[in-house]
């Protein structure tokens, strides 16, 4: 892995889980091409099985709304949506290990739908593994509510795992309101 990924485990050991502080700029900005080693190192430190290279690759080059979260000039974690007419899928959301439960995932995710509305996404919907506890709570308090359950939807290296499905409505922006 290159120099920008080696970035994403040194910012994580700098920040001790036990330390609220975030640095002073964080910001969220679009996804370039030379973010993606650093993405899919935080994507391989997060996920039991995590996407490949190229599908984040792919996700670039076909117009899903990709995004990193920057805190202290490192990417501390990103999120990717997907847009259909008027739906919007919310591929994937990371926060590295040293950042979370800090409202990071919240941003990202607000940050999200926000992009699903101004392109008039009438809802939202994702896939979470069940036992993604914190992921599951984060979404609730977001609006999003159990669709079904996909029995056996994530793989894992001992078997499958079970999926949920959450959807939420949209509403178009403010500015946007007749």
């Amino acid at each position: 892995m290159g120099g920008m990924a080696r970035s994403v485990l040194g910012f994580q050991k700098a920040l001790p889980m036990t330390d609220n502080a975030l640095p002073e700029s964080v910001r969220l900005r679009p996804m370039l091409q030379a973010d993606l080693p650093s993405v899919h190192c935080l994507e391989v430190m997060s996920q039991p099985l995590p996407w490949p290279l190229w599908l984040f690759r792919r996700q670039l080059r076909s117009g899903a709304s990709c995004w990193v979260l920057e805190a202290g000039g490192e990417i501390a974690g990103f999120g990717i949506v997907a847009i259909d007419k008027h739906r919007a899928h919310i591929m994937n959301m990371c926060v590295a290990p040293g950042y979370r439960r800090r409202g990071l995932g919240r941003r990202i995710m607000l940050h999200l739908l926000d992009v699903a509305r101004h392109r008039h996404c009438r809802g939202a919907w994702l896939e979470v593994r069940r036992s993604n506890r914190p992921a599951v709570v984060l979404y609730r308090k977001l609006g999003f509510r159990t669709r079904r359950i996909c029995k056996g939807y994530y793989p894992t290296r001992r078997g499958r795992l079970n999926g949920t499905v959450m959807v939420r409505p949209l509403r178009a922006p403010r500015s946007e309101k007749h």
